[in-house]
Parts: C-alpha cells; structure tokens; sequence
C-alpha cells in the first residue's frame, strides 16, 4: 500500500495539479479580502458570521469547477494514457481506486485547512468584535470538507468511465450553476436530492437583509445534521457503488 501511494504522488509532482488548486483558492482569498474591505465597524462584530455564510457560497460557485479538473488530472493518465491494464496487472484493482480518492481528500484537506487559515487571518486584519466560536469552525469544516469529498468521489468516478475529460468537466461547471441556484431553494427535500446543494443545506448561518438602512444582519442557525447523516450515506453508498463499477470496467 505505501508502495502505491508513493507511485501516486510520483505520478501528480508534473500534472500542475497544486498550482490549480493554489489558483482556486487565490481567487477566494482575493474574493474575501474584496468582500470584506469596506464592511462598516458596526457590522465588524458579525465579521466571522459573514464569512461562514460568504465563504461556503463562493466554493458552492469554484470548488465543483475545481474538483472536477482535480479529479480529471488524478485520471487522466491511466484513462487517456491507457495505462490501466498495466497498472491493474502490478497492483491491484481496487486500490488504485481507493489511492485516487485518498489523493484527492488529501488536497482537499489542504484546502479547507487554508480556507480555516484565512478566516483566522481576516479576523486579524479587520479585528473582528464578536469572539469566535470553536464549535462554528467545526461545523464549517465539517460543511465545506464533507461535501466536496462527495463531489470528488462524483468526478472520479466520471473521469474513470469517460476517455473524453470534457464531459466530467462540463459535470462540475453544471454542478456550480445548480449548486448557486440551490441558495435560493426553499428548506426541504429538494435541497438534499443535489449533491452541490449540501452548500448551502448545511450552512448555519441566516441572513437578513434591510432594503431600507442597506444594513444585513447574521443570525446563527442550528446545524443540519438529519442533512449530513444523509450526505455520509450518500458518500458511503457512493463509494461502494463507483468502486464496484471500476471493479467491473474492462480495462
């Protein structure tokens, strides 16, 4: 196994795969900063509320784009190169599945440890009133991270099943359209049938928007976790699924 993660890693040092996710999460960073750089000091006491709702809806819009060309450069080489019949002969089927996701959660984990980072460095910068709550950052971990593992496992699947990359490409652009559209959804059981919409079903922060005084106001709201318990079963039924089809691909 360690063997094969090494060879994993071997194989991505040249497919630019850090420098897209290093792009993606500039442009956040650029976003926040732009978002945040005229807020009044009576609404700097809301500033980490702001983020966890501001922050989760501009991945809702990048990272399904994102994930999809990460998972596209994880596959390519084995689909477009194909490699897969070798590679299945030296090592076995199964795992190299497996080491495509685990590569995948691991710049994953990058990614959101970065956006934990620069919550943290905004509320330095514009010295946030209100304390942060540990258990907020938690749920906002829990929200960006476990969704985009389940959007991953989506797009590896695709790029596995599909020698033309455009098509799980195009998958991941749709996938950020129906995901911003889903802010907009009403609560209930239309949110939880699309997979970009955990976005915003999970988000635990409301806002309020005065048309009068321009003002919004950031309310806490309770976190969904009847929607989380469904999105871990979706992941693993998901993940059972897209392993027993690349088990029975022809190769």
């Amino acid at each position: 196994m360690v063997r094969e993660w090494k060879v994993e890693w071997m194989k991505t040092r040249y497919r630019g795969i850090g420098w897209i996710v290093l792009a993606f999460f500039g442009l956040i960073v650029l976003w926040s900063f732009w978002a945040l750089h005229d807020i009044p000091r009576s609404q700097a006491e809301d500033g980490f509320r702001m983020l966890f709702m501001q922050i989760p809806l501009m991945d809702t819009i990048l990272m399904p784009t994102m994930i999809a060309m990460l998972a596209s450069r994880l596959c390519d080489a084995e689909v477009k190169g194909s490699t897969l019949k070798l590679l299945c002969t030296l090592e076995k089927k199964g795992r190299l599945f497996d080491l495509k996701l685990l590569t995948g959660a691991c710049y994953l984990t990058l990614f959101t440890a970065g956006q934990v980072g620069l919550i943290l460095a905004e509320s330095a910068f514009h010295s946030f009133v209100r304390p942060l709550e540990p258990v907020q950052l938690l749920y906002f971990v829990l929200q960006i991270y476990t969704v985009s593992l389940g959007i991953l496992l989506l797009q590896v699947i695709l790029s596995f099943h599909f020698e033309n990359q455009i098509l799980p490409l195009a998958a991941g652009i749709l996938g950020s359209f129906v995901g911003l559209f889903s802010w907009y959804f009403s609560d209930g059981m239309l949110k939880k049938c699309v997979l970009w919409g955990y976005y915003s079903e999970l988000c635990f922060i409301i806002m309020d928007w005065d048309p009068e005084t321009r003002i919004v106001t950031y309310y806490d709201a309770p976190f969904d976790w009847l929607a989380f318990g469904i999105l871990l079963a979706v992941l693993a039924a998901g993940y059972g699924a897209g392993r027993w089809l690349f088990l029975k691909k022809e190769v």
